[in-house]
């Protein structure tokens, strides 16, 4: 294959990844402000499940360490085997209450209403933005560096449909000197080839987050505003039914823990 041919071939697979990471850019936004919006709404009640979830599945367990062991344990062998089997459960736990106690202060994460007009040129910006400075693109590390740093700032604008910061990026990008990119028919083949392994990685990530519980969420919430159905507030009545659920199911164990101490001489 010629190396003009070859060089037609990269800039295509150049304009692939930057219309890539423009979708999988539209995506993440679309489903970090349902994110933020169900924590926001729900996050504190679903937090109060996680906790009841997490205080059922520590007793189911000290009830089983307890009739497996019985004297052989005492209180602090027993609450030492309790973290230990459930210390990864209650990190992420801890987690979910520090990402819902971030969205209660935070402003909305949904995009400013825009026009299709701005919208169509806001995307049309940002795509040729993706293209001079998405890391992806960069032949070494140190232009990594500097892409990475520029896609950052392009992400944020485009996230908040800042068109004068995006048109403030895209004016530093034309003082810069264009990409050097490969000359020789070798060299050409293997960008090529690299750029396919980026290809193939974007869209990996894209179908995992199409895939995502948060995905599913958002798709279902959706559904239900079309049938002029309260989404949240269904979900909100859900939530609150397994509460009382688990708390009925604490209360249970506890009182089976109590008695089991008792037997077992622990108390």
């Amino acid at each position: 294959m010629s190396v003009t041919r070859l060089q037609a071939e990269l800039d295509a697979r150049r304009e692939f990844v930057a219309r890539l990471e423009q979708e999988r850019t539209d995506l993440q936004i679309e489903v970090d402000a349902f994110r933020q919006a169900y924590l926001a709404r729900l996050g504190a009640a679903q937090a109060e499940l996680e906790s009841l979830e997490l205080h059922v599945a520590e007793y189911r367990l000290r009830n089983e360490l307890i009739r497996l062991r019985g004297s052989a344990l005492d209180a602090a062998k027993l609450e030492a085997e309790v973290d230990w089997q459930l210390r990864g459960r209650r990190e992420q736990f801890a987690g979910y209450r520090e990402s819902v106690r971030q969205a209660a202060g935070a402003a909305p994460a949904a995009r400013p209403p825009a026009d299709p007009a701005t919208q169509r040129d806001l995307k049309s910006l940002y795509h040729d933005l993706a293209k001079r400075a998405h890391p992806d693109l960069a032949l070494d590390e140190a232009d990594r560096a500097a892409r990475s740093a520029r896609m950052v700032a392009i992400n944020a604008a485009y996230a908040r449909l800042d068109r004068a910061a995006l048109k403030a990026i895209a004016a530093q990008l034309d003082g810069l000197a264009g990409d050097p990119l490969p000359v020789s028919a070798g060299q050409l083949r293997a960008e090529i080839e690299r750029l396919d392994g980026v290809i193939a990685a974007m869209r990996a990530e894209m179908a995992e987050l199409n895939q995502s519980d948060w995905m599913a969420m958002k798709l279902d919430a959706a559904l239900a505003r079309s049938r002029r159905i309260d989404w949240f507030d269904r979900a909100q009545r859900q939530i609150e039914a397994r509460v009382a659920e688990r708390r009925e199911e604490l209360d249970g164990l506890i009182a089976v823990f109590m008695g089991l101490v008792r037997q077992a001489g622990l108390g």
